[in-house]
């Protein structure tokens, strides 16, 4: 059957009625996975992965023809007609176009649904909530590395990091970006500016490039990632309205891995690949293990600026 002549159909999401056209058109064309299967996907995750979007606007990375086609991201659906069903919306003044834009909230398995049916399938968080933009409660640790660069030497880079904020007395939380590197969570009290947690971060990031210098270095400003053999922290992306792919999202990789939190326990003793966790392996993971992830909801910590 031709996905033109394709009928739709309706799943009742928690009482509501999401119609889902095209259900079987492939969004993963090497491994076969199509649109009904990321939506199974959600539908199964949503009640673990949904307290993360709780007053946390999105950016959706939409990939309507499939993961090998052209993509776009969106964060102002100012042009959008809003159910209550689904998402809404709140004003954030974007300064640096001098406007002001409406940024989506999601808070329903319905909305997460409807999103991915429409090929919105990564999910992008702030690292602050509505309508306190300009305090983060999150300062995130972001390990890049290039292709050329193993996945174990990132690993190594994140336990060394966590050897360090353990030795001040915080607790982080670890989660595979989906790509090739790693996302470290420090939960902070929302009281300190983009600023002040961005100089932090950094100033954490050049401790450890400085102890361990063949292994780690600093983002440097106005320079892309991924240039170094070495893993780099990249610290900016502590910024106002910045985008950090979602606990448990799916990624636009081969595979269809997500975003998959870890222990530090599997952290320091490797043998695994961000593959590992994907659509296909995530549930299971959740099922057995719980949300290793659930801290960083509840734990909120004092950083020692300046």
């Amino acid at each position: 059957m031709s996905l033109d002549k394709e009928k739709p159909i309706i799943w009742n999401v928690r009482g509501y009625e999401l119609q889902i056209t095209h259900p079987n058109k492939v969004y993963w064309p090497k491994e076969g996975y199509t649109k009904l299967d990321i939506l199974q996907y959600y539908f199964d995750m949503a009640p673990t992965l949904l307290p993360y979007f709780k007053d946390r606007p999105v950016t959706l990375h939409y990939f309507p023809k499939g993961i090998e086609e052209l993509s776009f991201y969106k964060r102002n659906f100012e042009d959008e007609e809003e159910d209550e069903n689904l998402f809404h919306t709140i004003a954030y003044e974007e300064i640096s176009q001098d406007k002001t834009i409406r940024v989506p909230l999601i808070d329903s398995a319905a909305g997460l649904l409807f999103f991915a049916s429409r090929g919105g399938f990564e999910f992008h968080l702030w690292s602050s909530k509505a309508t306190n933009y300009s305090y983060p409660d999150m300062a995130i640790f972001d390990f890049d590395v290039n292709e050329n660069v193993a996945f174990e030497t990132v690993l190594q880079a994140a336990s060394y990091l966590n050897e360090l904020l353990n030795s001040m007395n915080l607790k982080s939380y670890p989660k595979t970006t989906g790509g090739s590197g790693l996302h470290v969570y420090v939960p902070i009290v929302p009281k300190y500016s983009f600023k002040e947690v961005r100089e932090w971060v950094k100033r954490i990031n050049d401790t450890l490039a400085k102890k361990y210098p063949n292994l780690i270095t600093t983002q440097k400003k106005s320079k892309k990632t991924h240039i170094s053999n070495k893993v780099t922290v990249d610290y900016l992306q502590n910024v106002i309205s910045r985008n950090t792919a979602a606990p448990y999202t799916v990624r636009a990789y081969p595979n269809a891995p997500v975003s998959a939190p870890l222990t530090w326990k599997e952290v320091k003793n490797g043998g695994f690949l961000p593959k590992d966790f994907n659509i296909k392996t995530m549930p299971k993971r959740v099922e057995k293990l719980g949300d290793l992830f659930s801290e960083v909801l509840s734990i909120k910590q004092q950083i020692k600026i300046g």
